[in-house]
């Protein structure tokens, strides 16, 4: 069997969520710029068009520089707003250098790999590993701090620069993982495969601990595939191929 994988036609979640917000940041960039240099000529020209007679005063040219002076400034601080990434966004950038991490260690392992495989019920699979050893389907998540779970309940709670610890956002990817690979597991089913689709919860953050003895599916770091992947063999190299070409058409 051949160490190759195959690619979803589409961008993954964080991915399109990350692509849609740095199209909205650059678009608020450039319409406060645009608005921005609108003000300021307005202000050159008033200031030109009055060079000898404007005075200071409640008078009308003066209120309209005053005017587009205020409005300039609002704008520049605005720019400068839309410079700095959104809580948002950096969120999906996070989720997305999780998921190009996990690639780098899943692309090592002999097998067949689908990323952002998309399901027949909706959603998508982050990773996907047909091998010998089985079907994993992977749920990855780049969470950092101590990451607790017992059955489907999932605790986070992350460390701040001053040593401070609170409780941080965290869903119930056991629970994500699950449905995902029941799903495609139901699909191979009806298409002749008897076969059992292993839901695994991928921690990627490097600074993560992980307390998950007690979760209902598996919790492995990716350094710890190789250990996950250290039993019997369950499926031949013809099937695993059968199953590769059966998944392909998803795409």
């Amino acid at each position: 069997m051949n160490n190759v994988y195959g690619l979803s036609m589409g961008k993954s979640y964080p991915e399109e969520q990350l692509r849609r917000l740095r199209k909205k940041r650059r678009m608020n960039i450039l319409k406060s710029a645009i608005l921005f240099t609108f003000a300021m000529l307005g202000e050159i020209f008033i200031l030109n068009h009055f060079s000898g007679g404007l005075k200071i005063g409640f008078n009308i040219p003066f209120l309209a520089v005053l005017l587009l002076l205020l409005l300039a400034l609002i704008f520049f601080a605005l720019m400068l707003h839309y410079f700095k990434p959104s809580k948002d966004e950096r969120k999906f950038s996070m989720g997305v250098e999780g998921e190009k991490l996990f690639r780098k260690y899943l692309d090592k392992l002999r097998g067949y790999k689908f990323y952002s495989l998309p399901l027949p019920h909706g959603g998508d699979i982050d990773a996907l590993l047909i091998s010998n050893k089985g079907i994993f389907a992977f749920e990855v998540k780049n969470y950092s701090g101590i990451v607790e779970c017992e059955g489907d309940e999932w605790k986070r709670i992350k460390i701040g620069k001053g040593g401070g610890k609170y409780e941080g956002h965290v869903g119930k990817p056991s629970e994500e993982a699950k449905r995902h690979a029941l799903d495609l597991q139901n699909y191979l089913n009806t298409k002749g495969f008897d076969v059992i689709v292993y839901p695994v919860v991928v921690i990627t953050h490097s600074e993560s601990i992980l307390r998950c003895e007690r979760c209902s599916v598996r919790v492995i770091k990716p350094q710890e595939l190789r250990i996950l992947l250290n039993k019997k063999n369950e499926l031949t190299d013809k099937e695993c191929k059968n199953i590769y070409k059966e998944i392909s058409k998803l795409i």
